[in-house]
């Protein structure tokens, strides 16, 4: 919980300095990759749709755990987010920074597979519904690349990666 708190005050001071002269980071369709640093050890990949000042999202993500009886937990999520840093450049009247904080929900199936424990009480718990409320920021590097933390309620639970945007503006 403590590197959690750490994790927003950082995301928080970094979102409240000046606005770099890096390129803002727009509002294509972006696709993401994380490695989920805790609890346990997996991975998220998604994709991110902004419309101003909210984001459609979809995600699938795998949580392994080893530890006591070791498990497999598999979760595909669909939802959205505000974008408070696109919220508070237009309150300011400012054009958008190389900074995104998003905050949002999601929600879908998962699946559990636990090994080293007996099968009938597996399949009992073998599919859930998951929820997932997340907050992440994003960053333009000053090589252009764009990273990601992201902490969720959804295991794992703090994830850091890189996205990219697809494609471009809509044409008319």
């Amino acid at each position: 919980m403590r590197l959690s708190g750490f994790l927003v005050l950082l995301l928080l001071a970094g979102a409240s300095a000046g606005r770099p002269a890096a390129q803002s980071l727009g509002s294509a369709p972006r696709v993401y990759g994380a490695v989920g640093l805790a609890p346990g050890v997996g991975a998220v990949v998604g994709t991110t749709r902004p419309v101003g000042f909210v984001a459609a999202e979809a995600a699938l993500g795998v949580d392994i755990r080893f530890v006591g009886t070791g498990r497999v937990l598999t979760s595909l999520g669909l939802g959205g987010s505000l974008r408070l840093a696109r919220v508070a450049a237009e309150a300011r009247r400012a054009a958008p920074g190389a900074t995104d904080l998003d905050v949002g929900l999601r929600v879908g199936p998962s699946f559990y597979a636990a090994f080293g424990e007996p099968t009938a009480a597996s399949e009992a718990r073998a599919f859930g519904v998951m929820s997932d409320a997340f907050a992440r920021a994003s960053r333009r590097t000053p090589s252009g690349r764009v990273v990601f933390v992201e902490v969720g309620t959804q295991a794992p639970a703090i994830r850091a990666g890189l996205t990219t945007s697809v494609g471009g503006r809509v044409r008319r």
